[in-house]
C-alpha cells in the first residue's frame, strides 16, 4: 500500500464519485482509478462499490479508509512537530468558526494572525456546536471555535473557554421596544420572535430562556438557519431575536440591530475553542489560538 493510493481512496470516498475526486486531487479520472485498481488488487478485495451515480465504501473499504485517516492525521503531527522544531514561519489554518463568532472575535483573530505571520494561509468554514466536532474528531478542521451551552466532556476533545457570554433579546434600531427602558422577560411574550440555529437545540435554548423564568414560550416563531438572514428579517420588521451580547460589543452605534436591556438574569452561554486533544498543534495554529485569546 502507499500513501497516494490511500489518499485516493479517502477522497473518493468523501467526493462520492472518481470524477469529483479527482478534481480535488488535480489529478487525472483514470490516475485515481488506476491507483484504487492496484490497491483493491493487492489487497484481494473491493474497496468501493460501483453505482450509476457514484461509489461508496464496502465494508472493507470503509475500514481501510478509517485507517487511512489515522495514517493521515498522524503524518500532519509529524510535520507539526517538525515545524515546531524549525521555526516554520508559514504553516495552515483549518478553523470552524460559528457565525455569532465569525462577525466578531474570528475577523480581528484573523488579521491579526496574518499581520504577524503572512505567510500563514487560512481556511474559514461555518459551523456551529455540536454538529461541528465531527469535522474536529475527523480532521477535517484545527479548531472549532463556537458558542457552547455547557463545554463537551470527550475524552478526545480540549475546550478552551474564551469568553463567558449570555443572550439579550435583539430588535431593529427605532423599534418601540428599545425606547422603553429597562425590560423584563415576561413584557416580552406577546412579541414575535424568530430563532437562529442549525437543530433543534436552538428552539430548546429559545424554550428553556423563557420556561426557566416560569414563562411559556411565545408561538408561531420563524426558525431561520441564517445567521444573515436572521438579522435581515429583525432588520425589516418588528420581530426579536436572541442573540449572543458580545456581538454588540463593537457595533453599538454602526449595527441597525440593537440589544434590549433587561432586568430578568438571561441565558449563559460561552464562546470556546476546541481542539483535538493529545494533538500537536502546528506553529500556525498555536499563533491562531494566541491571537484569539487576546481578541477575546
Amino acid at each position: 500500500m502507499k500513501l497516494d493510493q490511500l489518499r485516493n481512496l479517502v477522497a473518493v470516498a468523501d467526493a462520492g464519485t472518481v470524477r469529483q475526486a479527482a478534481r480535488d486531487l488535480n489529478l487525472s479520472q483514470s490516475a485515481v482509478t488506476k491507483s484504487i485498481q492496484l490497491l483493491e488488487a493487492e489487497l484481494g478485495c473491493a474497496l468501493l462499490q460501483r453505482r450509476s451515480h457514484g461509489v461508496t465504501p464496502t465494508a472493507s473499504g470503509n475500514a481501510l479508509i478509517e485507517r487511512a485517516r489515522t495514517v493521515g492525521r498522524e503524518l500532519q503531527h509529524a510535520r507539526n512537530e517538525i515545524d515546531n522544531i524549525e521555526g516554520v514561519r508559514g504553516g495552515h489554518v483549518r478553523v470552524s468558526a460559528s457565525p455569532t463568532v465569525a462577525v466578531n472575535l474570528m475577523p480581528r483573530a484573523v488579521l491579526a494572525l496574518k499581520a504577524a505571520r503572512p505567510l500563514v494561509s487560512v481556511h474559514i468554514e461555518e459551523g456551529v456546536f455540536p454538529q461541528v466536532l465531527s469535522l474536529l474528531r475527523g480532521g477535517e478542521i484545527d479548531v472549532a471555535v463556537c458558542l457552547i451551552p455547557d463545554q463537551p466532556l470527550d475524552e478526545d476533545l480540549a475546550c478552551e473557554v474564551l469568553v463567558q457570554d449570555s443572550l439579550t433579546p435583539a430588535v431593529r434600531a427605532g423599534h418601540p421596544l428599545s425606547r422603553r427602558g429597562a425590560l423584563d422577560l415576561a413584557d416580552l411574550v406577546d412579541e414575535a420572535w424568530i430563532i437562529f440555529g442549525r437543530s433543534g437545540e436552538s428552539r430548546d435554548v429559545y424554550e428553556q430562556t423563557f420556561r426557566k423564568n416560569r414563562l411559556e414560550p411565545p408561538r408561531g416563531a420563524i426558525d431561520c438557519t441564517s445567521f444573515t438572514c436572521a438579522l435581515a428579517l429583525v432588520e425589516k420588521s418588528d420581530y426579536l431575536v436572541l442573540a449572543p451580547r458580545r456581538i454588540f460589543a463593537e457595533r453599538r452605534e454602526t449595527w441597525s440591530i440593537v440589544a434590549l436591556p433587561l432586568r430578568t438574569p438571561m441565558q449563559p452561554w460561552t464562546i470556546a475553542a476546541i481542539t483535538r486533544a493529545g494533538d500537536v498543534l502546528s506553529p500556525a495554529c498555536r499563533e491562531f489560538l494566541r491571537r484569539l485569546r487576546a481578541v477575546a
